[in-house]
């Protein structure tokens, strides 16, 4: 779902800049196992409670509207 709030595997290949879906769907696990959900779903402000990250950026970074310097 384009511009949902959830968080999709696609979503953190792109905030983690892996190919890997494995990868990805591997901390997708780990951060449901660590919320204790029983539903198949993280929101992004989930993710950014558990991950300690401002939601405003993350949420712009995944419409596209910003962009990750690279150093």
């Amino acid at each position: 779902m384009e511009g949902g709030i959830f968080l999709s595997i696609k979503d953190l290949q792109q905030l983690l800049g892996c190919q890997s879906y494995k990868t990805a769907n591997t901390l997708h696990l780990a951060i449901r196992d660590a919320l204790k959900k029983k539903t198949k779903h993280i929101t992004i402000k989930e993710y950014c409670k558990y991950e300690d990250l401002d939601f405003s950026y993350i949420w712009e970074f995944l419409r596209g509207k910003k962009e990750v310097k690279k150093t």
